[in-house]
């Protein structure tokens, strides 16, 4: 058995929350979970406030999924929709149902926690998923109630409507009902998220006090955001602790949009307040502003933060 079957619970970089974000964040937990459905903030009302400071990254995987079958060359990159196991049984020409348990048709929201975990929400065979694991040689326990499968360190929890995975044993197994205090509860998450929209597709949130950014900076992220008429967008909105930090991470940000640029033409605004929101806006394109883009080349988030 290979090391990438058996550690079927690693997860790869990676988002988020929203308007109606402070009302659910506060009853976010069994209740949202049990609701299904996807949107922002369930997606972040189930990650940990402790966990704030890491790249969250997060998918619709309904409308991943139906954008994909929409335009494979412009969504290709989101094909995986954010659940790596899924994808490495496509690689590995295996059925997703019989190697975890469960395919992406069953997923509403993904969300990967840095590079070693993950939270998904959506609608789980608890036996099929425990069977297909103890198939490859998992070991089933249980914690809280509910089963817990571990291997060379890796863990993954799963309920009727949340499966969360740990890939090493120093990084936390996400909870499988929402947290008291979440990172929906976060002002910096609520306002960011506020900005890119609860209805994002796709979302990255690079991490709060990030060590090494922008001075000033408090919080950045870049959503994706599908218009009625087919046309998909990305905003990077990055949340700021005064007008003289706003104005810093502009003039980092503008130098991107002038002319023989690749984000020629985008627009730059700051915002108001104590805590002003500064964005950019750009329309996707195959010609290299595909969507999700930047989490492989990093070129807008490498002029806030350090990469890591």
């Amino acid at each position: 058995m290979s090391t990438n079957r058996r550690r079927a619970g690693r997860t790869v970089s990676a988002a988020v929350v929203v308007a109606a974000l402070v009302a659910v964040a506060g009853a976010c937990g069994g209740d949202s979970d049990a609701k299904g459905g996807s949107g922002l903030s369930i997606g972040l009302g189930g990650i940990p406030q402790d966990q704030g400071g890491q790249t969250l990254t997060y998918w619709n995987v309904p409308e991943v999924m139906r954008l994909t079958r929409q335009d494979e060359q412009l969504y290709g990159a989101l094909s995986g929709f954010g659940i790596p196991e899924v994808a490495q049984a496509r690689y590995e020409e295996e059925p997703a149902r019989v190697a975890l348990g469960f395919d992406e048709t069953t997923v509403d929201t993904s969300v990967q926690i840095g590079s070693d975990a993950a939270r998904l929400t959506g609608r789980f065979d608890v036996a099929a998923v425990t069977g297909a694991m103890r198939q490859r040689g998992w070991t089933e326990t249980k914690s809280d109630g509910a089963p817990l499968l571990t291997q060379d360190g890796a863990r993954v929890s799963v309920s009727s409507s949340v499966r969360s995975s740990s890939s090493a044993r120093n990084t936390a197994l996400p909870p499988l009902t929402g947290p008291g205090a979440s990172v929906a509860t976060d002002p910096a998450y609520r306002a960011v998220a506020d900005c890119i929209g609860e209805d994002a597709y796709h979302a990255t949130f690079y991490g709060k006090d990030r060590r090494g950014q922008l001075s000033g900076l408090t919080l950045f992220a870049i959503g994706a955001r599908a218009g009625a008429d087919g046309t998909s967008t990305e905003r990077l909105c990055a949340v700021t602790r005064s007008a003289e930090a706003a104005r810093a991470v502009a003039a980092a940000l503008r130098p991107e949009t002038a002319a023989g640029k690749r984000f020629a033409g985008a627009r730059v605004e700051v915002g108001e307040g104590s805590a002003p929101v500064v964005t950019m806006r750009w329309a996707n394109s195959t010609s290299g502003l595909r969507p999700g883009s930047q989490n492989q080349t990093a070129e807008l988030p490498r002029l806030l933060a350090p990469l890591r």
